[in-house]
């Protein structure tokens, strides 16, 4: 028994090895979604968002915060999002696909729903009435 778990125990440690070596060495891809509440003072954004029907939970974004999703870039990967206000609407919309950057950032305002691309803020969305 004792030759059996030092075994399963070495095997362990070089799965970890190899794992945090395959990250570090950048085989291992992440997504990054940025999304940022500049709606105004005293507005907070309700966001759910789910990868792939996986949950990802709900956020709370109070202004002038940004809140971060990370997750291993898996193919295909979607992020789709529900963002409202309180007791508005939600508007429903894909924060990230495979055909994007590995990096995603939106921009909340009262003009409506903006993407960071090509180096500009690229409206996108207006808010659902």
């Amino acid at each position: 028994m004792n030759g059996t778990f030092l075994m399963r125990f070495q095997a362990f440690i070089l799965i970890v090895l190899i794992t945090s070596q395959c990250a570090s060495a950048g085989l291992i891809k992440y997504v990054h979604v940025h999304m940022t509440n500049n709606l105004g003072d005293g507005t907070i954004i309700n966001l759910h968002c789910l990868r792939n029907s996986e949950e990802m939970g709900h956020q709370q974004i109070p202004y002038n915060w940004t809140c971060l999703w990370k997750t291993k870039q898996i193919d295909p990967l979607t992020l789709l999002c529900d963002a409202n206000l309180q007791g508005a609407k939600e508007l429903q919309f894909v924060a990230y696909n495979k055909s994007m950057d590995s990096t995603s950032d939106w921009k909340f305002t009262q003009q409506g729903v903006f993407q960071y691309d090509n180096g500009e803020w690229k409206f996108r969305y207006t808010w659902p009435h």
